[in-house]
């Protein structure tokens, strides 16, 4: 019997700067980059699937197939084989959740022969990330499900601000960009939201000031990007991440990985909802010298890569 395969790919996404605010209602930027997960399935036989069904998604599977049959009130889905294929390392800060669960939705619904469209997807993948994460933003699907530049706003658990961004990063930024792989931490980005929940609710007049800050500096980053303005990038990275390094996300390892970047110009964030302990992920780190940024990686014997930002969205590649 022929088998049919179905192949989507999602982007890693980047947080420029809003991560963690957004989750209270602030804005954020984030980019798609070119690295990408893949997600492959194939329709087979009954008979076939049950030989040779692939046992390492089951959690995944256990998170998506609920979602659809409930969306869609089905009572039960045709075997098929997953396999998941990434590019980026997962579980550092690179959307790796939202890229294999809207790609694997996506084939999914293909396989079905269920009719859908980006909204739909972004929608299905959102309840995908309450499953993995508790209560995210909606941004990281967004921006994977979207591609490009996004701006993306939580205003309420409903309702969303998502605009794809019509320009993009200035070049003088983009090639010296430096993504530092800090390794995985060993909280989840729903641990960190629900500790920041919890540290923040006797001083909630403390925290809305560290909000307020973030928004402003989100909204000053807008032009700075679009218009390669170096010193105030490196000037808002680092008040950014100051305010990151405040409410607790960044572990006092990757701090001083920070400080050395800082000290000789440039400037580091986390990328994602940190750590506290070691690992916090990955770092987005510029300098106007990146070989600098490469050096100190290399000091602390820690992988490294170039990326460019602004890539396609969700894609069918067969």
């Amino acid at each position: 019997m022929k088998n049919s395969t179905i192949t989507f790919s999602a982007p890693a996404k980047l947080h420029l700067l809003g991560e963690h605010a957004v989750v209270y209602g602030k804005p954020a930027i984030l980019a798609a980059i070119n690295l990408r997960v893949a997600v492959i399935l194939n329709s087979l036989s009954s008979v076939i699937a049950s030989d040779r069904r692939e046992r390492g998604n089951d959690k995944i599977k256990a998170i998506i197939e609920p979602i659809v049959k409930k969306n869609f009130k089905l009572k039960i889905i045709p075997p098929y084989n997953l396999k998941i294929s990434s590019q980026f390392p997962l579980g550092v800060g690179l959307g790796s959740s939202a890229a294999i669960s809207s790609a694997y939705i996506a084939a999914l619904l293909s396989f079905l022969k269920i009719k859908w469209d980006l909204n739909l997807i972004n929608n299905l993948s959102y309840e995908a990330e309450k499953v993995f994460h508790s209560n995210p933003s909606g941004g990281d699907n967004s921006t994977v499900v979207y591609g490009g530049l996004i701006w993306f706003r939580k205003e309420t658990p409903d309702l969303k601000i998502i605009q794809l961004l019509d320009f993009a990063i200035s070049t003088k930024l983009t090639k010296n960009f430096i993504l530092i792989n800090t390794g995985a931490p060993k909280e989840s980005t729903g641990d960190m939201v629900r500790m920041i929940s919890a540290r923040f609710k006797a001083k909630s007049s403390k925290f809305r000031k560290l909000l307020d800050d973030q928004e402003t500096l989100v909204k000053q980053l807008l032009s700075v990007i679009k218009d390669g303005k170096e010193d105030e990038f490196i000037k808002i990275i680092r008040a950014g991440e100051k305010n990151l390094e405040t409410i607790g996300v960044v572990s006092s390892y990757v701090a001083s990985i920070i400080r050395k970047i800082e000290k000789i110009g440039g400037a580091a964030k986390i990328c994602g909802g940190g750590g506290k302990t070691k690992a916090t992920g990955i770092l987005l780190a510029y300098h106007h010298n990146r070989i600098k940024i490469e050096e100190i990686a290399k000091s602390f014997k820690l992988p490294y890569f170039c990326v460019s930002l602004g890539a396609k969205g969700l894609t069918q590649e067969s």
